[in-house]
């Protein structure tokens, strides 16, 4: 079977994220494409051969589909998601799926409703760095953990619409998925408080372009996640454990083993990394593509993402009142 698939917003992301991930996949075949800018949609002939529309209600009224990516501004992600819904499509949604929680409720409403699936997009899950350090805490290799570390750092000035909250911008929604969901898929553990801070620095605008949260899991291990403004790099994720400590990078995987009673003594090991920094979108939609044709559980449920939601309106909260926010 082949899955009829449509974009909705074909900028960047939409042409080398989702376009490329659809197309690396002999499942889906795209036959549609909508966009507000004449330029994207004339792109979108040009490079994918198929019909464009400048209303997406057009498009899903008109075309027959299976599955569409929403990969619009952060703020109509919500209204967007529930029309593909409530049309009967299969619906992926780019990061943020939602900007609160309340979205996030919204739309797995309208998906029990519909009988159809979401797919949030959260790719660091399949990121070489978490599929490394997931692999290596299974096989505990430095013990038991008790402090995930997770960075990012960035540093460019830009003037678009991420630099304004009322379009839902701002970077712990646009890099929260990627800095602070890792850290809770790899504690395994529920978040029951979180302490959060949020800057506004080298950008115009009104939102956030640094964001730091400390997590408290329940089972005794702390997480730290921050994505900062720097020229220089920060490493991907340290995690420390009992019998020693893993640091990643771009490009590597670092494990430094030892005895806490002789601390002069380190086993170090490094190999290389291969693949997307960020995850493989190709990868992602060939679960997807399982998901739907062979009933495979796909790997970020809209459940595991309502909780990543909650978790950034916690460090948001937190940053308003200057007060740890406890889970319910």
């Amino acid at each position: 079977m082949i899955l009829k698939a449509a974009i909705i917003g074909y900028g960047i992301s939409g042409r080398l994220s989702h376009a490329y991930g659809l197309g690396s996949n002999p499942q889906f075949r795209i036959v549609s494409v909508a966009d507000l800018d004449p330029k994207n949609r004339v792109r979108a002939t040009n490079e994918l051969n198929c019909s464009v529309y400048s209303d997406y209600k057009e498009m899903i009224a008109s075309e027959k589909l299976d599955i569409v990516s929403v990969v619009t501004r952060s703020d109509t992600h919500k209204s967007i998601v529930c029309d593909c819904l409530n049309a009967g499509l299969h619906t992926v949604v780019t990061k943020p799926w939602a900007l609160n929680e309340n979205e996030a409720q919204a739309m797995m409403k309208a998906e029990a409703i519909s009988g159809r699936k979401i797919f949030p997009w959260i790719p660091m899950y399949w990121s070489p760095d978490f599929e490394a350090v997931s692999k290596l805490l299974a096989e505990n290799a430095i013990g038991e953990i008790f402090i995930i570390r997770r960075y990012h750092s960035d540093f460019r000035y830009r003037t678009d619409w991420q630099t304004e909250s009322r379009f839902g911008g701002g970077y712990l929604l646009n890099w929260g998925m990627h800095i602070i969901q890792p850290v809770v898929g790899l504690a395994k553990s529920r978040v029951k408080r979180v302490f959060g801070q949020l800057q506004q620095t080298i950008n115009p605008g009104d939102a956030d372009d640094n964001f730091l949260a400390v997590l408290e899991f329940e089972n005794g291990i702390r997480g730290i996640a921050e994505f900062t403004q720097s020229p220089h790099p920060f490493p991907g994720f340290v995690i420390q454990g009992a019998k020693g400590t893993i640091s990643t990078d771009a490009d590597s995987v670092t494990i430094k083993k030892a005895d806490p009673q002789k601390p002069g003594e380190v086993e170090t090991e490094t190999y290389r990394l291969e693949g997307k920094q960020f995850g493989d979108e190709a990868d992602l939609y060939r679960d997807i593509a399982a998901t739907l044709l062979d009933g495979v559980a796909y790997p970020t449920p809209p459940q595991l993402a309502l909780e990543g939601t909650r978790i950034l309106d916690a460090v948001r909260k937190s940053h308003e009142c200057g007060q740890t926010i406890e889970i319910e």
